[in-house]
């Protein structure tokens, strides 16, 4: 892991920004879910 050093620290951001994003859609469709379902009561 020495090398590792050397160069630029790898920040794989495409990754980070796809985990996000896909976190964000799950959330939007949780609460989009739960928002109907307390509609209905």
């Amino acid at each position: 892991m020495e090398e590792s050093n050397n160069q630029e620290k790898f920040v794989p951001r495409g990754a980070i920004a796809f985990f996000v994003l896909l976190t964000v859609l799950g959330l939007i469709i949780w609460f989009g879910i739960y928002f109907l379902m307390l509609k209905r009561i």
